[in-house]
């Protein structure tokens, strides 16, 4: 079974697989599921007890000015 560490592992290679992707889609594809690892793994810390639960930032994406703006991303200009 999958536990939170295994859910962050993913996630922070998703991570560094959108920093080496040319492609705009390819990196926002990696980036939405690094959020969704990311999603997961807070959710099963929750169910575990081992952390409370909290209100979560809103992330925002602006592909016009080319930066993804949220936890654990590059702000890029």
């Amino acid at each position: 079974m999958i536990n939170v560490t295994d859910y962050r592992a993913m996630a922070a290679e998703h991570h560094r697989l959108a920093g080496m992707c040319r492609s705009p889609e390819s990196r926002e594809q990696h980036l939405r599921l690094e959020q969704e690892l990311r999603a997961l793994a807070e959710r099963e810390e929750v169910l575990q007890g081992t952390r409370a639960p909290r209100m979560r930032a809103i992330r925002r994406s602006s592909n016009s000015a080319g930066r993804v703006l949220g936890w654990g991303t590059v702000q890029r200009r």
